[in-house]
């Protein structure tokens, strides 16, 4: 992931996502939550994971998610960070995985459950 980090242009993910492409979109999101080759845009950043999520993008899904956990670009949802991360860990994406079982574990944006944390942890 490192060097896909190191290679990020924002034109080449603007050229991707108007293609349509998931990972463009996602990875413009990523441009515009961090400022890179662009202003940094919290709610342009939200935009693209969430349009990355609606084209069955893990990663996107993981984001938006994480969008609304940390308030980025969308005001603090526990439940709706709850739901993209099950979502994203159904698709089968790591970091997912592991919010899902987080949340179970504590409670966050779902009933605590230690049996679901469980379960969650050791896939």
């Amino acid at each position: 992931m490192t060097s896909i980090l190191n290679q990020l242009n924002f034109i080449d993910c603007q050229k991707s996502a108007d293609m349509n492409n998931p990972d463009g979109i996602f990875w413009l999101g990523y441009c515009y939550e961090y400022g890179i080759g662009v202003e940094k845009d919290e709610n342009q950043a939200f935009i693209h994971y969430k349009k990355s999520a609606d084209m069955n993008n893990s990663n996107g899904m993981y984001q938006v998610g994480y969008c609304y956990y940390s308030e980025i670009g969308v005001e603090i949802d526990k439940h709706k960070a709850f739901i993209y991360y099950q979502k994203s860990a159904e698709a089968g994406n790591s970091n997912g995985i592991f919010k899902t079982a987080i949340c179970y574990r504590y409670g966050i944006g779902v009933e605590y459950n230690l049996d679901k944390y469980s379960d969650w942890i050791k896939k």
